[in-house]
């Protein structure tokens, strides 16, 4: 049996540990000549691998299928997934660099103030600067779903059409509602669902093709924001993200 075959559904069960890593393994070295020679043919990819025909297209036709590769008249080049998971971690590290920015706004609203990261259907708080030295219910390492989150939401209401609906579900009619509102306002406040007597003020970090791979964010004690000009603090944001591009 070749070492680089991906079996068929019905064998996958059968399958070792061993033969799971060593077709993984495969598939990564696969990916790697393509990364490094910039593109490659079948053959190209068999004296690279040492593969055989069979187990060369058996795991060329897989990754094409869910989109690591693209096969460009039987040149196979890396595909849009890829592509999508590259701009989406250069992007994050880039924001996540620039986190002086936040510690700036902090001081300007003199509240806390967070930098989110999505990842897949969740976002991760990876930094956070609490300029009034006021207890916080945000903390590095907190995570959310993103359709519960309101940093989560104004990173969604980034995301083309398609996949926001795809993520938020075509029944959750309110909350596409949101979305579009979110998208045009630019931030949303909202109460948060892990701790009621805090308001959250969102607004997203944009990446060039206008996704949003972070968004930055204010709490603020509900009594407080009551008393304050949320749009003020809003508009806060959306400039200093702007900065973060």
């Amino acid at each position: 049996t070749d070492s680089g075959l991906i079996l068929a559904p019905a064998q996958r069960d059968r399958m070792t540990d061993g033969d799971r890593i060593a077709a993984t393994k495969t598939a990564f070295e696969l990916l790697d000549v393509v990364y490094e020679s910039g593109g490659a043919s079948a053959a190209e990819l068999m004296d690279a691998t040492g593969l055989s025909r069979g187990g060369v297209y058996k795991h060329l036709r897989t990754l094409v299928e869910v989109g690591a590769l693209a096969n460009r008249d039987g040149v196979y080049e890396l595909g849009p997934t890829v592509a999508e998971y590259g701009v989406a971690a250069s992007a994050s590290h880039a924001v996540l660099d620039q986190t002086h920015a936040v510690d700036r706004v902090a001081r300007r609203i003199d509240a806390p103030a967070n930098l989110w990261v999505s990842d897949g259907e969740e976002c991760h708080c990876r930094y956070t600067t609490n300029a009034d030295r006021a207890a916080s219910p945000r903390a590095v390492g907190d995570s959310e779903r993103l359709v519960e989150s309101p940093p989560g939401k104004v990173m969604l209401a980034r995301l083309p059409t398609r996949r926001r609906t795809e993520l938020v579900g075509t029944h959750n009619e309110t909350l596409l509602s949101q979305l579009e509102t979110t998208r045009e306002r630019q931030f949303l406040e909202e109460r948060l669902l892990s701790a009621p007597d805090w308001v959250s003020i969102a607004a997203p970090v944009l990446a060039p093709g206008d996704d949003a791979p972070a968004a930055i964010e204010t709490v603020v004690p509900s009594e407080r924001a009551d008393r304050i000009d949320v749009t003020t603090i809003g508009e806060s944001l959306v400039e200093t993200a702007a900065e973060m591009q």
